[in-house]
């Protein structure tokens, strides 16, 4: 268990945009008419580890899914609160992406998403029509939501001791490089350039970490699959460690509750959708 939680820890920090990503989340803004609870976690302003709280922005590139889709480049902000085991992300959809979503305007599309409680809460703006509400919710199994405080607690704890993600790299047989003091986001820090090939997988990334050890930004690149070349290009500047956060759960009267079986597979209709290329010439396989 050790091992796995170690891993779980390194890999989230990595790539928290996409963990703490990757998702889909919210900076919400529910109409003023709404009823809503909220999440409120208010931590001491001295920097501990493993940190309680911290806002992210994100970008991420990806290249490599479909033909017609070419690159995909997603950019996005968030909130998490690691104490009480939840987070929120707004994630803006280029218009190559937007266009798979049913009621799509053509357009690009901000999706925002919450995790609290075992359920994640998404908000698309043209499925609302579809579906009668401007929120969906989705419950995750009990196997998922068993395992979701441990994750919150790890991260947390590799947010807020970068070096111990250096030691687990090297001890897996990752290359770790210093990159000596730089400057980051008005921030004085020291960075470290880590490379990994695990299974079909490059991975390389650059951690900038504060006088506390805490992690600034982290830029991870990407390489999956020898034939078909997928790439994923990511930059996370993190802040507001330890401070105030508010995460807020969408009222029932503005939620459809969708089985997740449901979702799986529109996902898996999407992904094999993208894999043909989007019907522009690619070939079954």
């Amino acid at each position: 268990m050790g091992v796995v939680t170690r891993r779980v820890k390194w890999l989230a920090s990595l790539g928290l945009v996409a963990t703490l990503g990757v998702g889909s989340a919210t900076a919400l803004a529910p109409s003023a008419s709404a009823k809503t609870k909220h999440h409120v976690h208010t931590a001491p302003a001295t920097a501990t580890a493993p940190v309680t709280t911290a806002s992210f922005t994100f970008t991420v590139a990806v290249s490599g899914i479909g033909k017609s889709l070419g690159t995909i480049s997603l950019s996005g902000s968030g909130q998490a609160d690691l104490v009480n085991d939840a987070v929120s992300v707004s994630v803006t959809l280029p218009a190559s992406v937007a266009k798979l979503i049913p009621g799509g305007s053509g357009g690009s599309e901000t999706v925002n998403a919450v995790l609290s409680g075992g359920t994640v809460y998404v908000q698309i703006p043209s499925l609302a029509t579809l579906l009668g509400e401007p929120w969906i919710s989705v419950t995750l199994p009990s196997s998922a939501t068993t395992a979701i405080p441990g994750i919150f607690t790890t991260v947390g704890g590799a947010l807020g001791d970068v070096n111990e993600i250096l030691t687990f790299a090297q001890s897996h047989h990752a290359s770790v490089h210093s990159l000596g003091s730089s400057i980051v986001d008005s921030t004085s820090v020291t960075g470290s350039r880590i490379s990994a090939h695990v299974k079909g997988l490059n991975i390389s990334a650059i951690l900038w970490a504060n006088s506390s050890d805490q992690l600034v930004q982290a830029k991870v690149n990407a390489a999956v699959g020898a034939r078909h070349h997928i790439g994923i290009s990511a930059v996370v500047d993190l802040t507001g460690y330890d401070g105030p956060v508010t995460i807020t759960v969408p009222s029932s009267s503005q939620v459809r509750a969708i089985p997740l079986s449901v979702i799986t597979n529109v996902l898996g209709g999407l992904l094999h959708n993208v894999h043909l290329g989007l019907g522009h010439g690619a070939k079954k396989h």
